[in-house]
């Protein structure tokens, strides 16, 4: 039986390209979603901040166009057009009329293959970093994830995040020379493109041919898998912050797991049933039940193309209860892998996460986000269809099979604020 592929279609273009284009009842919208391979991860640590200042410059003025007649022309047709950069990948996002689709694709492709990085707007662009930087030092959120990030992760590893210090001195150091070495990697080999809503199969993939197919041949390569080369370890980094009303607490583990493993989805759902979500364990007893925050989350994150990711658990606490929460969070997920990994449980969040997807796939921008993502990830047409199976035939000892995964007697710990005094 021939699987249900919500009208998407799969082409292979520009020498080394994937469009996905899947025509949908919107009427007079059409949802962009794609990448070209080249991120941070193709870098080293030291440039690391290369592609965000990339990708917010990539509309800036090109070659042939100025800032100006770019975004006028976006704005006068009323088309949304923004980029963003990742470990693997450069991203574009865009919404337009189905008339303007060709416009929209070839002013994509000519930022991505001439963005010209005008000296002023590199300069501009330096100082808005630099200010993020300064507000972020006092981000008690931001402040315990880079900690965490550098106990469980060895210094080579992409998860492993250097300090704001280092990043302010990246940035100041960064030159428009720097932005045009990186973006002249961007090539038409690894480009996916997924274009869904009012459309025609036939004219979009045209359109996008002619508009990619300017781009090099040949740049940045799909990068190997990272292994993590740090033992786990139950370490522990406070970072405080004065005049604070609260503490950013994460604990987590680094885990040996890829997008590709067999495990990746058990852990995912494990993560899911531990702390995604108001149904979740630990927001039915550390926040319902015990009234100890209103924000305590566990997720599976640093999972970026071919990175091995960690599951992190985040909570938000006064510093009036701070002792008392900490060990109640610690508590809770060990009840949680002791006594709480359930089939009942399990076939809740299943269900959940399977409505989620089905609701995302009812619109032009879900449905072109899915099929990007899946993409990017090595999935086929087919597994649109098979993902919500693929999530229910997930059975309980897979999941108990993901957990054993997790040090939980080696949780690293790391929480920034303003802590109590002893």
């Amino acid at each position: 039986m021939k699987k249900q592929t919500y009208g998407a279609q799969a082409f292979s273009i520009v020498e080394g390209g994937k469009l996905l284009v899947a025509p949908t009842s919107a009427k007079d919208v059409v949802a962009v979603e794609g990448s070209v391979l080249g991120g941070s991860n193709h870098l080293p640590k030291r440039w690391d901040v290369i592609p965000s200042l990339s990708a917010e410059l990539l509309d800036a003025g090109t070659n042939k166009k100025k800032k100006g007649v770019i975004r006028g022309a976006l704005a006068d047709r009323g088309i949304s057009l923004s980029f963003s950069a990742g470990g693997d990948r450069t991203f574009f996002s865009g919404q337009c009329l189905p008339e303007d689709l060709p416009f929209l694709l070839s002013t994509i492709a000519e930022c991505l293959g001439g963005a010209h990085f005008p000296e002023a707007e590199v300069k501009a662009a330096k100082a808005r970093a630099l200010g993020s930087i300064a507000e972020l030092k006092t981000d008690t959120n931001m402040q315990a994830r880079i900690a965490l990030s550098r106990i469980l992760y060895d210094t080579a590893h992409p998860n492993f995040s250097r300090t704001l210090e280092e990043e302010e001195t990246s940035i100041r150091s960064s030159t428009r020379r720097n932005l045009l070495d990186f973006r002249h990697k961007f090539c038409r080999d690894g480009l996916v493109l997924a274009v869904t809503g009012d459309v025609n199969a036939g004219t979009v993939r045209k359109a996008a041919e002619k508009a990619f197919g300017k781009l090099p041949a040949k740049g940045f390569a799909p990068l190997a898998k990272q292994l993590n080369k740090k033992p786990s370890a139950s370490a522990e980094k406070l970072i405080p912050i004065p005049d604070k009303a609260n503490v950013d607490v994460l604990l987590g583990a680094a885990l040996p797991l890829h997008k590709s493993d067999p495990l990746f989805y058990p852990a995912y759902l494990l993560a899911e049933m531990l702390g995604g979500g108001f149904a979740s364990h630990l927001m039915m007893t550390i926040r319902e039940r015990d009234g100890l925050t209103y924000g305590v989350y566990a997720t599976l994150r640093g999972f970026d193309g071919a990175t091995d990711g960690y599951l992190r658990i985040w909570a938000t606490f006064s510093p009036e209860k701070y002792t008392e929460s900490v060990a109640a969070l610690r508590k809770e997920v060990r009840t949680f892998f002791s006594t709480s990994i359930t089939e009942k449980a399990l076939l809740k969040k299943k269900e959940e996460i399977t409505g989620s997807y089905l609701v995302g796939l009812s619109t032009a921008r879900g449905l072109a986000r899915i099929l990007h993502q899946f993409t990017i990830d090595g999935r086929d047409l087919a597994f649109l269809a098979e993902y919500p199976d693929y999530i229910r035939a997930v059975s309980l000892a897979h999941v108990r099979a993901a957990a054993k995964l997790v040090p939980l007697h080696k949780l690293s710990f790391a929480a920034s604020g303003t802590f109590p005094k002893i």
